[in-house]
């Protein structure tokens, strides 16, 4: 018997990035078996039943990958006569493509299962940027349990979003993948709680993409909330500012753009993959905000020289330091203690207290109070 080196990957963990492990699996081992040419996949189309282990052989004479549009999985480079398996823990549909080769190899696989009794389910956000494809949700009908998560997965080339009618439930915006979907997208969470029957649209596309979740089952408790901070926030792009320059979000909450001067401009983060691309003078344009709390900067990058600006992405039970200093001055005055000899902070412990509030860009603001005369 011979032994592959293989790839074994989890799809659709609620861990953001599939848990990832190498492996020597016997080839040929039970599951669903795929073949990669180039520049194909043989089959390209199939359906397997939740549990099921999909393993990808390449017949090749050069890389390729196995990478979810959705962003829930990636093989990585799987070389000529070698193996990676993937294995399908969440029903619903996977397009799959390669990276190497993303407009020429792609395939789809329909994970069956019950979703009423499944911790989670995903559904597809999908546009035009597939072949042959309109605006939908697939599915756009569901019934779930209640305290079971939606993984929301864009595969297409625009943005959207899954939100309640009714206000109940919202994802947030959904980025798309690269070049208007030729690459992988991103997707985001949302937990049901409470069973009844929602009404769901994309803020996007309201009009094109509905659908309807079932909820049953008794009311669960629902996640501890990430950041007390906005889900929402904008900033003004002028000639040549950002406005706010330092601006406040909860993670993963959409960030607005909007130009109202006479030149266009970008904002293009400097340490994370996140960019606006262009947006002319009386448009806008939105992002998902990072999920790991943090100060995050951010650029022009028509006039990085001259403007520069600053997201705050908030955890939870922080404060908030693009507020002004004025409105947290009352909780340091609840700090209490002596003054006169060491009853004050000393110089050494102020000093080192500022240089790590920079290092945690908070800047030193968060410290400063007034200071209380003595006594006459």
């Amino acid at each position: 018997m011979t032994t592959s080196r293989k790839l074994v990957l989890l799809a659709g963990s609620l861990v953001l990035g599939a848990a990832l492990v190498l492996t020597g699996v016997p080839a040929g081992a039970a599951g669903g078996q795929t073949t990669i040419v180039n520049f194909d996949y043989e089959p390209n189309a199939q359906s397997v039943a939740v549990g099921t282990t999909i393993t990808w052989t390449n017949s090749a004479d050069r890389p390729h990958t196995v990478t979810d549009r959705g962003g829930t999985f990636d093989t990585n480079p799987v070389g000529p006569h070698q193996s990676a398996s993937v294995t399908f823990t969440v029903p619903g549909t996977y397009h799959y493509f390669c990276r190497i080769n993303p407009s020429r190899m792609n395939g789809v696989i329909t994970v069956t299962g019950d979703s009423t009794g499944a911790a989670v389910n995903r559904v597809e956000a999908i546009d035009p940027a597939l072949p042959g494809e309109r605006l939908r949700f697939n599915p756009d009908t569901l019934t779930v349990k209640a305290g079971s998560t939606v993984l929301v997965a864009n595969v297409g080339g625009k943005p959207h979003t899954l939100a309640a009618d009714d206000g109940s439930f919202d994802s947030g915006v959904v980025a798309p993948g690269a070049e208007g979907g030729r690459f992988a997208g991103t997707n985001a969470s949302v937990v049901l709680t409470k069973p009844g029957i929602y009404r769901f649209h994309c803020d996007v596309h309201p009009q094109a993409m509905t659908g309807v979740i079932t909820v049953t089952g008794p009311t669960q408790p629902g996640p501890a909330p990430p950041s007390d901070a906005a889900r929402q926030t904008s900033v003004s792009v002028v000639d040549f500012a950002f406005q706010p320059g330092q601006a406040s979000v909860a993670p993963g909450g959409k960030v607005t753009w909007r130009n109202g001067g006479d030149a266009p401009h970008t904002a293009t983060f400097d340490d994370v993959a996140l960019d606006t691309g262009t947006v002319l003078p009386g448009s806008s344009a939105s992002l998902p905000a990072p999920q790991k709390p943090g100060s995050y900067s951010y650029r022009c990058a028509i006039h990085p020289g001259r403007m520069r600006g600053v997201l705050v992405v908030l955890g939870q039970n922080v404060a908030d330091p693009t507020q002004p200093v004025a409105a947290r001055a009352q909780t340091a005055a609840a700090v209490t203690g002596r003054r006169g000899p060491g009853g004050a902070l000393s110089g050494l412990v102020l000093g080192t207290a500022v240089v790590a509030a920079f290092l945690a860009g908070f800047g030193i603001a968060m410290f400063l109070r007034p200071r209380r005369r003595r006594g006459g």
